[in-house]
């Protein structure tokens, strides 16, 4: 249940960030928003569970930020038809917003998924890394 909940969490926060940023400022149809939030949501998900337990906060927000990237210009340019703005430049700024919220995201990951608080003393080896 509490996997569920964190999917829909993180569909939520992908979802807004585009509505804002693809939505309002680009003019980019709610059903393209919605298709892009969940294929990056999907995606992302995955690899918050099999990246970032592997690695730190500061890795898997990197590839989150790549791959929000990658999603938006790739699916972009297969959804949006006609652009009449730069799909790179929107990509850009939604993966880096998008990043700053999976940074958080990561961070409830740890804490409420994982149930574990980690601080300078306390590192277990086989818990998700804080950065």
């Amino acid at each position: 249940m509490r996997y569920i909940e964190a999917l829909l969490m993180k569909f939520a926060m992908v979802f807004a960030v585009l509505f804002v940023i693809l939505g309002l400022t680009y003019g980019v149809e709610v059903f393209d928003i919605f298709l892009l939030s969940l294929v990056i949501t999907l995606v992302g998900f995955i690899g918050d569970l099999v990246l970032y337990p592997r690695t730190s906060n500061k890795v898997a927000t990197g590839g989150d930020l790549v791959l929000s990237f990658l999603i938006v210009w790739l699916l972009g340019l297969a959804l949006i038809e006609n652009p009449d703005f730069s799909l790179v430049t929107a990509a850009i700024f939604s993966a880096i917003v998008l990043a700053a919220g999976e940074w958080f995201f990561h961070i409830y990951l740890t804490k409420r998924l994982w149930e574990q608080k980690e601080t300078s003393k306390t590192i277990k080896r086989d818990a998700p890394r804080q950065s």
